[in-house]
């Protein structure tokens, strides 16, 4: 086998060597694991180290949602991971405590209705559950996101390079090409979850708006231009949608229906954005471990020495440090995702129970409504559960270690992949896996019975 001997004249070559290294490796002709950090360093120019990794991949995305207060990192957008920063006095984490102000307020408001309006007579009542406590839900999850990402981007800078770090000692090993599937998962949900918001909105304000433009029709002598039927429209939606903080009609104002809309907007694309971070952070991190087991099988059956397995074994080893990093900063948001996945999969199910005997429209919409929420969680489950099952796929290569290759550091090995349990968590009191998904739907089946049966008491 031909060993390669890196020597300083090459340093100042890298085309040279950098072909030299593919082609070798294409050819088996160097065996993956001689490479001291030495040889790493070498494999990068400045500004290649720079346009590597998951920051390239997902830069845009969260660079978006910083200027929409979701995600308040400095130069997010910044090809140069180490430009990342967090600044209490900067445009992005000003708008972010705006929005917080504007969602703690109408949560105060929003848990006020619910405490006088949670009785048995109303949620008795069909639609009354809902109608009691949904203001309080959607606005308890925007605050608690909007929080739980402002004390993420505190530490994200660092959490960022350390991944990066990782991502740079596996180079050679291979990278994850995340970045479409990333485009794909953005626009898809994000899509779906925007016209879910419309089509509540119009459903929400349609009977309301045309009553209210025949009436004008009928009083005056021509038909609303534009400007009047979208103040309509902002009357009826605010009333009609946020009855909770507006009780009297007298009470309503053109600023406070603009206000009203833009946080329920804002919040609708925080709700989406809590489930399209924790799908976007799990495929990061599932192709990163598909990457170690893509290189174990390729040295399936070869003879190495003892270092070579420790340095594999290390490979592993900040694999899994990385996800529970990574799970350490973020199993609150995957917390706060299923618990409100779960609450709004009740509700519009039961809502879609009562708009059966209504008119087809809003069966229609509360029907697309729940097919989205259920298909949203279960895609969040499924992504997130992938990091634990390419974990389990380690342990079978390990098992198919030649007998003249085991050594102390394939024992030290298999004690580590077989003892320890990979994957990310909520609150670190329940692993997502693919049988937790079994677990949402059961709890789902038995509240839904609950409510069914309170409702069948009237």
């Amino acid at each position: 086998m031909e060993r390669f001997q890196i020597r300083s004249d090459l340093t100042t070559n890298w085309k040279k060597f950098r072909m030299y290294i593919d082609k070798n490796f294409k050819n088996n002709k160097i065996e993956p694991i001689v490479v001291q950090s030495n040889r790493d360093e070498l494999l990068f120019t400045p500004r290649k180290r720079k346009r590597f990794g998951i920051h390239q991949n997902i830069r845009f995305i969260l660079g978006t949602a910083s200027y929409m207060g979701a995600f308040p990192v400095t130069n997010m957008m910044s090809a140069d991971p180490n430009r990342l920063a967090f600044h209490w006095i900067s445009y992005p984490t000003a708008y972010t405590f705006f929005l917080l102000f504007g969602f703690i307020t109408i949560e105060i408001l929003a848990v006020r209705y619910s405490m006088r309006n949670i009785n048995q007579a109303n949620l008795a009542a069909a639609g009354g559950f809902k109608k009691a406590t949904s203001g309080t839900i959607f606005y308890g999850n925007a605050c608690i996101g909007v929080y739980l990402f402002l004390k993420l981007a505190r530490s994200w800078p660092d959490l960022i390079r350390e991944w990066h770090n990782i991502e740079l000692s596996m180079y050679r090993f291979g990278t994850p090409k995340v970045l479409l599937r990333f485009v794909v998962m953005t626009g898809t949900l994000m899509s779906l979850g925007f016209i879910e918001h419309m089509f509540h909105d119009v459903l929400t304000t349609r009977a309301a708006v045309k009553a209210s433009i025949k009436e004008i029709v009928l009083n005056g002598t021509r038909k609303p231009g534009f400007y009047e039927t979208f103040h309509i429209f902002l009357e009826r939606y605010s009333l009609n949608s946020h009855w909770y903080l507006i009780e009297e009609e007298s009470d309503y104002r053109v600023w406070k229906g603009l206000l009203i809309l833009w946080l329920s907007l804002t919040a609708t694309l925080i709700w989406n954005f809590i489930d399209l971070f924790i799908m976007l952070i799990s495929a990061a991190l599932a192709a990163q471990f598909t990457i170690v087991n893509r290189t174990l099988r390729k040295i399936r059956g070869r003879v190495l020495t003892e270092s070579q397995w420790r340095e594999y074994r290390e490979m592993y080893a900040n694999m899994t440090h990385l996800v529970k990093t990574v799970d350490n900063h973020i199993n609150k948001i995957i917390a706060i995702s299923v618990a409100n996945n779960i609450y709004f999969i009740c509700a519009q199910l039961i809502t879609e129970i009562d708009s059966i005997k209504q008119d087809y429209i809003p069966s229609i919409f509360y029907l697309y409504s729940f097919l989205f929420l259920v298909a949203r969680t279960t895609a969040v489950v499924i992504q997130a559960a992938a990091v634990h099952d390419e974990s389990l796929k380690v342990t079978p290569e390990l098992f198919k270690c030649p007998y003249e290759s085991y050594c102390i550091e394939v024992q030290r090995f298999l004690q580590e992949v077989t003892s320890d349990h990979v994957s990310l968590t909520g609150l670190n009191m329940f692993s997502i896996t693919r049988n937790f998904l079994l677990g949402i739907a059961g709890a789902i089946l038995t509240y839904e019975i609950v409510l069914i049966q309170l409702q069948n008491t009237k």
